[in-house]
C-alpha cells in the first residue's frame, strides 16, 4: 500500500504538494479551492491486479481535467468514483450528476471533466479502470460517464456491494489469479449497471448471479447472531423476492436454513475453542441465534461428531 498525506507539511506547502499527489496517484489534474491557507488531504492506494483501489479524502475542492491536462498527460482509462462521505458533482460530456454515500459514477480520462467536491469533508474510493477493459462492454460508452449508479435492487446493487468488497479485501487477496478474477468481475458488473452490450449482458448475467449468491451467503454469515434472521429479511435487504433467494441458494447446493445453521454452529465452535473463562455453552448458543439448547446440542453433534461439551474438553482438557 502506498500513502500520501499533507498532514506533516508546513501549511504554505500543503496545497502545492496536493497537486503532485493527484498527479502521482491518478493523472494530471488541476485542483481548485475557494479558500487559502493550509490544506488537508490523504490518499491511500492498493493495486488489485489491473485495477487500483484508491481511497481519497480532503477538504472542499474542484478537480478539473481539461484539454491542457489531457494533452500533457494522456491516460486511456476511466475513473470510477464511489462516494463514502460527503458529495461530489461530476460533470462530463454535457452531463452532470451528484453522488452521495453509497453511489458511484464514471469519468473518462481521455475527455475533459470536473469533479466538484462541494462538501467540506468528503471521502471516496476511486477505481481507475483501463479503458480497453470496460469500453467494449458498454452499449453507449460516450453516454455512460457522469451517470449516477445507486442501489436499485438489480445490477447497480450488485456492483456497489462488489466495490465495497474489493475495497475491504484489497490488502488480503491471496493470489494474483484471485485478484485478476475480481477485477474482471468488477468490470463486468459495472458495465451491466451502466447498460452493457448484448454480449456483455449475456456473459455478465451468470457472473452477477454468482456474485449475488456469494454476497447473500456473506450477509447470512455476518448476521448469523440475529435470532430473527429469515429468508424474507435477507431477501428484502437485497431487493429480491424470497422465492428468487431460495432458488439461487438451492442452485448453489444448500438451502437458506442449512447455510444459517452451519454458520451459527461454526461461530459457536470458534467461541468454544477460544475457551473464555466464565462463558457457558448456553450463553454461546443463545448469542449465536439458538433459542433451543436441545436443538443446538443435536445439531452441533451432527455437524462436528461431538457434543459441545466434549468439543470444548478436547481443545481445553485441563478445564
Amino acid at each position: 500500500m502506498q500513502t500520501w498525506t499533507t498532514e506533516n507539511l508546513a501549511e504554505r506547502d500543503q496545497f502545492s504538494y496536493w497537486r503532485e499527489v493527484l498527479c502521482e496517484a491518478y493523472v494530471l489534474l488541476n485542483p481548485i479551492r475557494s479558500s487559502s491557507g493550509g490544506f488537508r488531504g490523504n490518499v491511500c492506494a492498493q493495486l488489485v491486479s489491473t485495477v487500483n483501489v484508491t481511497t481519497i479524502e480532503s477538504q472542499k475542492q474542484n478537480v478539473i481535467r481539461g484539454p491542457s491536462e489531457i494533452s500533457r498527460m494522456p491516460l486511456d482509462a476511466y475513473f470510477l468514483n464511489f462516494q463514502l462521505k460527503g458529495q461530489c458533482r461530476m460533470s462530463q460530456g454535457g452531463r452532470e450528476t451528484i453522488t452521495s454515500p453509497g453511489e458511484f459514477a464514471l469519468v473518462d480520462a481521455t475527455q475533459p471533466y470536473s469533479n466538484d467536491y462541494f462538501t467540506e469533508a468528503w471521502k471516496q474510493h476511486s477505481f481507475p479502470i483501463p479503458r480497453r477493459l470496460l469500453h467494449p462492454l458498454l452499449r453507449l460508452p460516450n453516454q455512460s460517464t457522469a451517470v449516477r449508479v445507486a442501489e436499485d435492487g438489480g445490477f447497480g446493487t450488485i456492483a456497489i456491494e462488489y466495490l465495497k468488497l474489493m475495497a475491504e479485501k484489497a490488502e488480503s487477496l491471496p493470489q494474483e489469479a484471485s485478484a485478476s478474477t475480481m477485477s474482471s468481475c468488477l468490470v463486468n458488473l459495472v458495465s451491466l449497471a451502466l447498460g452493457g452490450t448484448d454480449c456483455a449482458i449475456e456473459s455478465g448475467r451468470k457472473a452477477a448471479r454468482q456474485e449475488l449468491c456469494a454476497m447473500i451467503i456473506r450477509h447470512i454469515d455476518a448476521n448469523a447472531a440475529d435470532p430473527d434472521l429469515s429468508p424474507a429479511k435477507v431477501a428484502a435487504h437485497f431487493h429480491v423476492s424470497t422465492r428468487y433467494l431460495h432458488k439461487m441458494l438451492e442452485d448453489h447446493g444448500r438451502s437458506f436454513g442449512r447455510i444459517l445453521l452451519e454458520r451459527r454452529l461454526e461461530h459457536c465452535a470458534l467461541e468454544l475453542a477460544a475457551g473464555r473463562v466464565g462463558v457457558t455453552i448456553s450463553e454461546i448458543a443463545f448469542r449465536w441465534g439458538f433459542n433451543d439448547l436441545s436443538h443446538f446440542s443435536r445439531s452441533f453433534r451432527r455437524h462436528f461428531d461431538r457434543s459441545p461439551r466434549d468439543f470444548a474438553a478436547d481443545i481445553h482438557p485441563g478445564n
